[in-house]
């Protein structure tokens, strides 16, 4: 009795060690899931380890918490934090060792196994499907895909569905934010439709769409929030698809249905002045990779700007001064036609330009130096010299004013595009402006800004960084 009691004793007087446990959301994932590891002790001063990596999977984030407690007078203070991965295979999940109380303590290693999803089938309550209209194309072309999202018309109607798209490296989904809504006799359905373009050729494996289902007030399709509360999520997995893009034959780069058209502002010019020359490629196709073209003259200085394009045109500049007579010559862009599925030359028609040639001063004065019979003038040749210095000055006067008057212009025209900047609303609207502008300062903002639009990337852009490149530009203060 009394040896029974004495351990009791024992067993009650003995220190009661911190629980300390490591736990995950689950302990099983589908591809694109993230699995989330909480370390949690019961201690009253914790100390976690610093993890920067799971069997190789990067921390996304993490969080933290703390809990106290008092009972029976007693405090107790429970600490937990949790770490956020989105694994690709099955890994572990290793023993993590934790400061508690100046003690140490160790966790049990976890196993977790990356699981195929079942795509759904006929029948289900739920069926996820996506369909390309063709499973093979040519590069700079692009393709439709549908995401197609059918419910049977006996369940409720106030689920919200959020549809997640895969990614995959070098092909780059646009979604048509309209929804489709039709239905056939079992099933309510919902169409999103996106049109798919390739930066690369090969082939290509889309993994399943995956639908998140939940319970909400209000029945929406294609934006699940990231914050809404649900009492319930379902996902469900598409069917997966292979496509294969083409490389394009002859070593060409452009695709598309294209025209092509040269204009000048003028065809008779006085020697020194300069003749426009717009180059413009109009049509459907990947005009953004079209390359700048070069011009060679004889006996003409050639200056060009960088080519700009929209959605569906391409154009380069050209200012062009002859020292004679001159031909543009013809200008050819070779692509692969999308009607005829081949290779198509176009080129604009030559253009003759004639130059109007001074004749010098000198020719027009004998041995003597008196001007010629015949040539009109009231001016002494004797004071000829003196009335060309006056010339020379006036015209230097001309020049100062037109720079003075030039650099004004440019102030207030770059101011003007500063306000337009700041007054920008959107990384569309930003990129528009910039484009035409031939800044070096701005070509790594313009890859984030088309990043951002035609990516979906998220870098962030700086108005003040855009304006202080273009003040420093052209040194305005």
């Amino acid at each position: 009795m009394y040896k029974i009691l004495g351990n009791l004793c024992l067993l009650i007087s003995a220190p009661i060690f911190a629980l300390t446990t490591a736990s995950v959301n689950q302990t099983w994932f589908y591809p694109g899931d993230q699995v989330v590891l909480t370390l949690s002790s019961d201690g009253n001063k914790v100390t976690f380890p610093s993890i920067g990596n799971i069997d190789g999977n990067n921390i996304l984030y993490t969080s933290n918490s703390q809990k106290i407690s008092i009972v029976n007078n007693k405090q107790s203070r429970h600490s937990s934090q949790s770490y956020v991965i989105q694994p690709s295979k099955s890994f572990s999940i290793p023993a993590y060792t934790l400061i508690v109380d100046g003690g140490k303590q160790t966790t049990q290693p976890i196993e977790i196994n990356l699981k195929n999803p079942e795509q759904t089938k006929p029948g289900d309550d739920y069926i996820l499907q996506i369909e390309a209209d063709k499973p093979t194309f040519f590069l700079g072309d692009e393709i439709n895909l549908k995401v197609i999202f059918k419910v049977k018309k006996s369940i409720s109607s106030s689920n919200q569905v959020g549809i997640t798209m895969p990614e995959v490296k070098d092909l780059l989904f646009i979604k048509n934010n309209k929804s489709i809504q039709s239905t056939d006799e079992n099933y309510n359905i919902h169409t999103l439709n996106y049109r798919l373009r390739a930066d690369n050729f090969g082939a290509f494996n889309i993994p399943s769409v995956v639908a998140s289902i939940g319970n909400q007030n209000t029945n929406t399709f294609g934006n699940f929030p990231a914050r809404g509360k649900t009492s319930q999520i379902k996902k469900i997995h598409s069917n997966t698809l292979t496509i294969t893009v083409n490389p394009l034959p002859d070593a060409l780069r452009i695709f598309g249905d294209f025209k092509i058209k040269a204009s000048i502002d003028k065809t008779q010019v006085k020697q020194g002045d300069a003749v426009n020359l717009t180059l413009i490629i109009s049509g459907n196709g990947n005009l953004g990779d079209i390359e700048k073209f070069k011009l060679d003259i004889d006996s003409a200085t050639v200056y060009s700007d960088d080519a700009t394009f929209t959605y569906n045109q391409w154009q380069q500049k050209f200012a062009i001064v002859g020292g004679k007579s001159f031909a543009i010559p013809s200008l050819k862009f070779d692509y692969f036609d999308k009607i005829t599925q081949s290779k198509k030359s176009i080129a604009t028609k030559p253009i003759d330009i004639q130059i109007e040639v001074k004749e010098p001063i000198q020719n027009l004065l004998n041995k003597t130096g008196k001007l010629l019979p015949g040539t009109d003038s009231n001016l002494p040749t004797s004071n000829l010299k003196y009335y060309y210095l006056l010339l020379g000055i006036i015209i230097g006067i001309i020049v100062s004013a037109l720079v003075i008057a030039f650099k004004n212009i440019k102030s207030k025209t770059d101011k003007s595009l500063i306000n337009q900047i700041k007054l920008a609303r959107g990384d569309k609207a930003l990129f528009d402006l910039l484009l035409p502008l031939n800044i070096a300062g701005l070509s790594a903002m313009l890859e984030q800004l088309e990043a951002n639009i035609y990516k979906n990337a998220q870098h962030k852009i700086r108005k003040k960084d855009i304006i202080n490149a273009i003040k420093f530009e052209h040194k305005i203060n």
